[in-house]
């Protein structure tokens, strides 16, 4: 299928070369014919849109024959559906990210670097976006940000 749709490809494109080769020779073959000295022609206005119009032509039925070629073959991804959504993002240094992603009916809470992924909590996704009623309120550093709390958290953890 795949060397299929190559082919497919090569050849559309192969014959929007040729049209668009072909045009102008078709034009000046025409004009050379319909002229009463046969010999050389000057190319007029109205042959000289003409030819940029069909020329224009061809290369737009080409973008567009192509990405019909593209979309039949798989090539275009569509929206994933629901499965998986990213709830947050974090920034916790030049490359390094917090996520938290949605999978169904759990939330991972994911440590992203430039060499791995590491899931650092999961949770039920009705936990995720419940706000903590008991303890809301009464802490103290309740107020700011998730990446506020989290440098917070971390301080504290190098401190001990």
């Amino acid at each position: 299928m795949n060397a299929s749709l190559r082919r497919t490809a090569i050849a559309a494109l192969a014959a929007g070369v040729v049209l668009a080769h072909a045009a102008p020779v078709a034009a000046q073959a025409s004009a050379a014919a319909a002229s009463p000295a046969g010999g050389h022609v000057a190319v007029g206005g109205a042959t000289g849109l003409a030819q940029a119009g069909l020329g224009l032509f061809a290369v737009i039925a080409l973008i567009l024959l192509l990405a019909w070629l593209a979309r039949r073959a798989g090539l275009v991804r569509h929206g994933q559906g629901g499965a998986m959504k990213v709830v947050g993002s974090t920034m916790l240094g030049p490359r390094q990210r917090l996520v938290m992603v949605e999978v169904g009916d759990t939330c991972l809470v994911l440590g992203v670097s430039a060499g791995e992924i590491r899931t650092l909590h999961t949770l039920p996704a009705q936990a995720a976006h419940k706000p903590d009623q008991t303890g809301a309120a009464a802490s103290p550093g309740s107020a700011g940000s998730f990446g506020q709390k989290l440098l917070r958290a971390m301080q504290d953890n190098l401190k001990s």
